[in-house]
Parts: structure tokens; sequence; C-alpha cells
């Protein structure tokens, strides 16, 4: 995969338990990437996509405001305070 170029939001329908699953995903220009499940069951490749949103410059600028209100970056912090698991 190659860099992402676009940022999409997805939200799928999971085959076997029907729920609903909410992630964020980077695209190359091939359309090849990798996504962040923020909601939902995890994934097992029975999902069905419901509906691909494409975030712009605005609402990647807007999001940051949001996110950096209740967590801001930290001085010296190089991995966004990911947990080492």
């Amino acid at each position: 995969m190659a860099d992402p170029t676009r940022i999409m939001m997805d939200v799928d329908r999971d085959g076997w338990t029907n729920g609903l699953q909410l992630n964020i995903v980077g695209l190359d220009e091939n359309d090849s990437g990798w996504g962040y499940r923020l909601a939902g069951p995890k994934y097992n490749g029975s999902s069905q996509n419901l509906l691909r949103v494409e975030l712009k410059e605005r609402d990647a600028n807007e999001i940051r405001k949001m996110l950096d209100k209740v967590f801001p970056v930290v001085s010296g912090d190089t991995d966004g305070g990911a947990a080492d698991v």
C-alpha cells in the first residue's frame, strides 16, 4: 500500500451480529488501505458497507479542534499517546 491520499468514514453492517460498525479508513490512489474501527463489533469479513463519506480538509480541521479540546497534544508525545500493547 502506498501512502493514503484520502480519508473515509465508513458505516458497515456486520453479517454475523447485524450490528453497525463505524471506522475511519485511509485509502491510496488504488483504493488500497487500512482502517481503524471506532465502534461496533470486531470485523470478521462478513460486513456490508452501508455508507462511505470522504472527509475533506474542513472536516479534518473541525475534528482536530474537537479532539484537541478534550485530548490536547502533550509536548514530546510522538505516538499520539498510544498505549503499549
